[in-house]
């Protein structure tokens, strides 16, 4: 396959879940943003043809834009027209001679490693092999690794044969308008830096919840729980954009400094501060293992020790198979005293920041103003703002990585240090013994005595 542009993306996993829900609508995304055509190469095990793949890419493509109109006919069929499927074994040799082949004539290769974390090495050494490697960028999906040992181990094998510029750990929360705009939240407003810190906030709280379980996951999350999929890389991220220091500049560099600053000032989490739940019926789903013990939620309290937080309560919400699909942030700040001219028997609540990143976008600040009583007492008020929008009719946070990926820019991206810092945090859960609380699907999670619940 000879170029019309200097750019192939190889997607290996092309035949698994996170392809279809999420990757074919983004190749359609960026076609209709006018980024460059890019051949893409599907990369799997199972016998499919180009064909097969071509159906099942147009039918992920529909239902990603299923609004009358939403599709562009001619330019559905340029997108599909440029995929392509090569099948085999991720240890054969005779795979990567075919990729080779495949990707002839292009100056920049995207390897995207949508693939369980127990391959990446194998397929980074034998990418390696190949006339592509020196025009190779590696996207590796998140986990990258299963603990704090296997990462840095897979990071020394990576680092073996490709230049740390050419690596590209992939956490598509980076990526996120809502996180991006968390971060203008934070930096762009001179009236709320004065008041981010240990001194006016009492607490913090990110929920992360969904509605629905593990359907369609049930092979890759039975192997990896909630600790791993969510807490340990979108739930920290999010965490750290609330309270890393501010960046010197935009660059890659400048804001994984302080990335890896404040996450190195999270302590490690131990057994009596966090909670592990498993929906009712969790079991029962087709690919689950009938005795697992995998937790489908997590409630932990974070300690940060640094000078801005000590002192803070932080509580980190996931779960699956809750009351709602919603991910929110509350920030619970200091009661005011009592102004003098306050009714005695009258003490104003405190003030509360409650954003919002998704389904929509919006952030509301509770104040405190005059009653209607007749003493001059105080009463909560909101001030709310709303996007407008919902969070899936923003750029999808995939079309932003593969751009980001094609033009060199690590601002999207976890940096190593970054990725080791997340994974210790949570390391000595990992091998835990006690098994997951059991708790009704719809509900907000198990009631124990850390708490249950969303972060109010």
């Amino acid at each position: 396959m000879m170029a019309s542009d200097c750019t192939a993306l190889i997607i290996f996993g092309v035949t698994g879940d996170l392809a279809r829900k999420k990757i074919f609508g983004v190749l359609y995304d960026l076609a209709v943003l006018g980024r460059p055509d890019m051949a893409v190469i599907g990369v799997g095990r199972s016998q499919w043809s180009r064909e097969k793949l071509r159906t099942v890419a147009s039918e992920a493509i529909r239902a990603a834009h299923d609004e009358p109109g939403a599709l562009d006919e001619a330019l559905l069929a340029t997108v599909l027209n440029r995929l392509d499927y090569v099948q085999g074994a991720y240890d054969s040799p005779d795979l990567y001679r075919a990729l080779a082949w495949s990707a002839h004539g292009h100056t920049q290769v995207l390897c995207y490693l949508a693939v369980p974390p127990t391959v990446f090495a194998t397929i980074v050494e034998r990418l390696a092999e190949t006339d592509l490697a020196p025009c190779v960028r590696l996207l590796i999906e998140k986990p990258f690794g299963s603990d704090l040992a296997s990462a840095r181990a897979l990071k020394a094998r990576i680092d073996t044969h490709f230049d740390e510029s050419q690596t590209f750990a992939v956490d598509h929360y980076l990526e996120k308008e809502s996180l991006q705009n968390l971060m203008v939240l934070r930096f762009a407003n001179r009236w709320l830096e004065p008041a981010w810190n240990a001194g006016h906030i009492e607490s913090v709280s990110v929920t992360m919840a969904e509605n629905f379980g593990i359907e369609g996951r049930a092979g890759f999350f039975d192997s990896n729980g909630t600790l791993r999929d969510v807490v340990q890389n979108h739930g920290l991220q999010i965490v750290t954009a609330l309270a890393m220091e501010p960046p010197a500049s935009a660059s890659a560099d400048d804001v994984n400094d302080r990335r890896s600053q404040l996450l190195g000032a999270v302590a490690t989490l131990k057994p009596d501060e966090v909670v592990f739940g498993q929906y009712d019926g969790y079991r029962d789903v087709d690919g689950v293992n009938q005795d697992s013990n995998t937790e489908t939620y997590v409630r932990a309290r974070l300690r940060i020790d640094n000078d801005r937080w000590r002192g803070v309560a932080w509580t980190l919400i996931a779960g699956k198979a809750l009351a709602e699909t919603s991910t929110e942030i509350v920030v619970k700040f200091r009661a005011a005293s009592a102004p003098s001219f306050i009714a005695e028997d009258c003490q104003p609540e405190a003030n509360c920041l409650r954003i919002t990143m998704a389904p929509v976008e919006a952030v509301a600040l509770t104040l405190q103003a005059r009653s209607a009583s007749l003493a001059l007492g105080t009463a909560a008020a909101k001030l709310v703002t709303d996007g407008g929008y919902r969070s899936s009719e923003r750029a999808d946070a995939y079309a932003r990585l593969f751009d980001d990926a094609r033009r060199g820019d690590h601002t999207g991206f976890a940096r190593a240090d970054v990725v080791e810092q997340s994974w210790r945090v949570i390391n000595d859960l990992i091998d835990r013994t006690q098994p997951p609380t059991i708790y009704p699907q719809g509900s907000w999670g198990p009631t124990n005595q850390a708490g249950s619940g969303k972060g109010q």
